[in-house]
């Protein structure tokens, strides 16, 4: 998906096994954990100029918030504390 796409309507796609997904923006793919919980839910992915909000589609719940950074590749879920590694 390209930047010029967001404020488009909304993308709906599954979760890979993983619990993760990949969004093309402004020509970079970038990846979005999401969490294994949800591997396989179909989501709604909101794109914003500083976010991108995923949705459960069938619950609505919020599933993660990133915020964009255009020189990374990943984009950690901002409500769930980075792991201890």
């Amino acid at each position: 998906m390209d930047s010029e796409r967001a404020g488009d309507s909304p993308v709906r796609l599954p979760l890979c096994r993983l619990g993760k997904i990949s969004l093309r923006r402004a020509g970079r793919i970038h990846h979005l954990g999401i969490g294994a919980a949800h591997a396989g839910s179909v989501v709604t992915i909101l794109i914003d100029p500083d976010t991108v909000t995923v949705i459960n589609q069938d619950t609505g719940e919020v599933l993660s918030r990133h915020i964009i950074d255009p020189d990374r590749n990943y984009w950690r879920n901002q409500q769930k504390a980075p792991a201890d590694g």
